[in-house]
Order: structure tokens, then sequence, then C-alpha cells
């Protein structure tokens, strides 16, 4: 369960690539969305980031989480994230340091981007899948060539216990993102 919930990003090969989706319908949610109008006012490199170590004891209280994060390697995007189950849902941040946020508002991996509100002045999308409706990534513009990715993913039948995936995901991006501009 906890590889499977890793992240949206994770299951998006490239286009063009040998990686094949779970479904022919991933294909159809491959789309085109203009980059957010938000310009980026300065860069945080997440280089040699530890994905683990991007949110607080405090924060990770604050997101009832209580177990330690569990390092996981993503090939298909060439990085390591960090996954925090918790009962009923799954927790993820992937500082991404092999692509930027184009290869999503371009339509260069399979899912839907939708431009959102800048989280810390940086441009933000999310990324959804018909593969897995019950999960969202938010996907932060950090520096060129660079993003960081926040998920959230449901995995109970109570849905209704829980903040949407893409409320919890923003949350993720806007406390790491916190921590990264300290």
């Amino acid at each position: 369960m906890a590889l499977a919930a890793v992240l949206v990003l994770g299951a998006c090969a490239p286009e063009g690539s040998q990686a094949r989706p779970e479904s022919t319908t991933a294909l159809a949610t491959t789309s085109s969305v203009p980059a957010p109008a938000t310009t980026r006012l300065r860069e945080v490199k997440l280089d040699g980031k530890n994905p683990c170590e991007m949110l607080t004891q405090e924060q990770l209280t604050d997101f009832l989480i209580k177990r330690p994060g569990q390092q996981v390697k993503i090939a298909t995007i060439e990085a390591t994230g960090c996954q925090w189950p918790v009962t009923g849902g799954a927790n993820s941040i992937v500082p991404v340091t092999t692509d930027g946020i184009e290869v999503w508002t371009e339509g260069k991996r399979v899912g839907k981007p939708t431009a959102i509100d800048p989280i810390a002045g940086f441009k933000a999308i999310t990324v959804t899948t018909t593969l897995n409706p019950h999960r969202c990534d938010v996907v932060v513009d950090t520096a060129a060539g660079q993003y960081l990715a926040a998920g959230f993913s449901l995995t109970t039948d109570k849905p209704e216990n829980f903040p949407q995936p893409c409320d919890r995901a923003r949350q993720l991006a806007e406390a790491a993102m916190q921590n990264l501009l300290k």
C-alpha cells in the first residue's frame, strides 16, 4: 500500500518513454494547461534536501502524522520522496531536481494539471488522474528545472473523515515551502 500511494507523479512516465500507464484511461487525462501567471521572484533549490525532513515535528503533529516518514525512490522521475502513512490516507513530499513544472503544464506527463493560487509566491498546480480519483498532488515551481510535489491519497472507504485530497496536498506544500524559505 505504501508504495502504491506515493504519487500520481511516480506513475506518470514522460510521453514517449518505455514505461506504460496502468490503463489507457490515463492517456485521456493528458492535457496541457497554461502556466500559472505568477512569475518566480526567487529560486529555492531543492538539491540535497531530505524529503523526510521538510516538515517539522509540530507540522507532523498538526497533520495527525504519528509515524516516521519512509523514504521512497521514484524511478520514473529520478527522485526520492518521503511518505507518511496515516490511518486511511498517505501524505507525501518529493523534491524533484530533474524536471521543471513545465513537464506538467506542457502535457509531457500523464495527469491533469490545473493552475491554482501561488504558494508562498511560487507558481503552483494540482495534478490529478483518473487512475486514482482519491489522490491529488500539488506541484510548486521552486526553481528552474526543479519543483516540489506534495501529495495526499485517501485509502479508506470513509473519505468524509478526511480533508479533500487537493486541500491536504496544498497544506503539505504550504508547510514544506514555509520551512524551505526559512
